[in-house]
């Protein structure tokens, strides 16, 4: 699920490249530079720093770089309230489809503060903004990601459940290593950057809601090949050792993920033990799996369901349960079972809200030692 969108500025919250180039050149033009506009496309989203040291070194230019920042954000500012630059086309929808759906809006520009405060002025963007970062309160700029990453701290949300959108070579680089969703807007007047290794390329910020909104989309996909198996054991290898900690030791979790959640445990399960796994993916992120086996009595045994921590409270292990009580049904079971460790509390209550009640107090010897201390509880469907 997307939490945040969080936003390059110049060349897609307005078509501001242009206005960029023309400021840069004039001011290398005044220096004598020779093919200026072409020595300057490299640096299409990258910081004032990178920009002018390359240049001071390639025309030999005696100001500093510090001079040379100064005069160009000066110029850029300056001109802003009489640039004629308008929002992007598409932009104004986006903004307010995000407000409607609750989803966070920030800012991640290399421009400096005052040119951003300038454009938010100037664009009406207050309303809809919530934060921004900028290129000079962080020590590497694009293509490091630590722009997007200090943009999701101030919003209080997870990397993976942000989309970020750019259109700069060194943006797109920066979002993906953030381990954001990264939309590469391809802006022909963004002096021809190549966004290719965005997630998704797109013409429009028009395209934006419907990615977001099958982003959102959560499947329930059975575990069939081995793909989708190893999906499940990597999220076992993740789950396990966040929230298992608190609850068991260590040398535990290692034990019963290496005997009950690798890929040959797992492999073997469903070839010879008639178990079913089912895949919870949401857009195309696996956050979470469950597994069941029919018993010999009338039930079905829910025996695994795990979420990643980032999608839990938000009730989407409704669907799993759903699809557990789906197979149930179809084999003819008339109840859920399943085991959860005395001291899991949290997913206790959930089950308690599911309609599970606890039957009996089960202690299993697993081998090696370890003792699984558990309350057994059943549904009646």
């Amino acid at each position: 699920m997307i939490s945040a969108v969080i936003f390059d500025m110049d060349g897609v919250l307005l078509d501001s490249e242009p206005y960029h180039d023309q400021t840069t050149t004039s001011i290398l033009e005044s220096y004598g530079a020779k093919g200026a506009y072409e020595a300057i496309r490299p640096y299409v989203g990258r910081s004032s720093e990178d920009l002018w040291a390359a240049m001071k070194a390639k025309y030999d230019i005696k100001a500093s770089v510090e001079d040379l920042i100064e005069l160009q954000w000066k110029k850029n500012v300056a001109g802003i309230p009489d640039s004629g630059l308008e929002r992007s086309e598409g932009l104004t929808e986006l903004l307010e489809f995000c407000h409607e759906k609750g989803i966070h809006i920030a800012v991640a520009s290399s421009s400096r503060r005052d040119y951003v405060e300038a454009v938010f002025d100037h664009l009406n963007l207050w309303p809809y903004v919530e934060v921004f970062a900028t290129g000079d309160e962080v020590e590497n700029g694009k293509p490091m990601p630590d722009i997007f990453l200090l943009a999701a701290t101030r919003l209080d949300v997870d990397p993976e459940r942000c989309l970020v959108i750019e259109d700069s070579t060194a943006g797109v680089q920066a979002g993906r290593m953030a381990g954001m969703y990264t939309i590469g807007y391809d802006n022909p007047t963004s002096g021809g950057q190549n966004v290719n290794a965005a997630d998704v390329v797109i013409k429009s910020l028009n395209e934006v809601p419907k990615i977001i909104e099958q982003l959102s989309e959560v499947k329930v996909l059975p575990v069939t090949n081995p793909t989708r198996k190893m999906a499940v054991v990597s999220l076992a290898q993740i789950i396990w050792n966040e929230h298992f900690p608190k609850i068991i030791s260590q040398e535990q979790i290692n034990y019963m993920v290496d005997k009950f959640q690798s890929m040959p445990a797992i492999d073997k399960a469903i070839t010879e033990d008639n178990y079913k796994y089912f895949l919870l993916v949401l857009g195309d992120t696996p956050i979470g799996y469950c597994g069941v086996v029919p018993e010999e009595d009338d039930a079905l045994l829910l025996s695994k369901l795990y979420l990643m921590k980032p999608f839990r409270g938000q009730r989407r292990s409704i669907v799993l349960f759903d699809e557990a009580e789906r197979v149930a049904r179809e084999m003819g079971k008339k109840k859920l079972r399943l085991y959860v460790n005395k001291r899991n509390y949290t997913p206790l209550r959930v089950y308690l809200r599911r309609g599970f009640r606890i039957v009996e107090e089960k202690k299993t010897d697993i081998g090696e030692g370890f003792i699984c201390d558990d309350f057994m509880m059943e549904k009646e469907l």
